[in-house]
């Protein structure tokens, strides 16, 4: 199952901008996503990132390839 890198922008309330990356693994590109939004919503995904707003309509996801090949 190839390993996904989703990265999620953000936005504080006094109007900071920063990124929440996540690694997961899915057999496509939109079950990454569902999968990285599922864990964006855990608690303490939240807590990490100070409850700032994601900015889901800049989310991307991309797809991680060893060095190696597969």
């Amino acid at each position: 199952m190839p390993y996904w890198a989703v990265t999620i922008p953000t936005l504080t309330a006094d109007g900071a901008s920063g990124v929440h990356v996540f690694i997961v693994t899915a057999d496509h590109p939109d079950q990454a996503r569902g999968r990285a939004l599922a864990r964006a919503e855990m608690p303490m995904s939240l807590r990490h990132r100070r409850n700032a707003v994601l900015r889901r309509a800049a989310l991307t996801v991309i797809e991680i390839t060893p060095r190696w090949g597969m």
